[in-house]
């Protein structure tokens, strides 16, 4: 099957609260999970919210990496998309995960880009997992 690009969609939870609430170490983990993934970093955006909770993208050449964090759920959002045969998006959400301290990890992969006929793409996800327990 031929795609466009693979999009994780990644739900963390357990994170360390410290982690999730410190814009620096967001910005540091993000970026450093982009390199991970073997993407090339164009530019990122970062916003604290008050009294709690970090935004922040990393936009690719290959795409983009995005989180939102609740601290007081312990909690981050995570996007992990990117496009071609060098990057790999996995790298990076076991990277964000372990790298924010969480306990468990819920996952879903989509295809996207994929040509269904008459000029028309779409996506497929091709794969969906429940919690996974992390160790530290």
């Amino acid at each position: 099957m031929n795609a466009l690009g693979t999009h994780i969609v990644c739900e963390l939870s357990g994170c360390d609260e410290q982690r999730l609430v410190d814009i620096d170490t967001i910005r540091t983990m993000l970026i450093e999970a982009a390199k991970v993934s073997r993407a090339t970093i164009m530019e990122s955006a970062f916003h604290r919210f008050q009294p709690q909770g970090v935004s922040g993208t990393v936009i690719l050449a290959e795409s983009h990496l995005a989180i939102h964090t609740w601290p007081e759920k312990g909690y981050a959002a995570m996007d992990f998309y990117t496009c071609g045969d060098h990057t790999d998006p996995w790298l990076a959400c076991e990277y964000a995960a372990k790298a924010l301290g969480a306990k468990a990890m819920r996952t879903t992969e989509i295809k996207r880009g994929i040509e269904s006929g008459e000029g028309n793409l779409t996506h497929i996800v091709t794969r969906d997992e429940n919690s996974e327990v992390l160790t530290a």
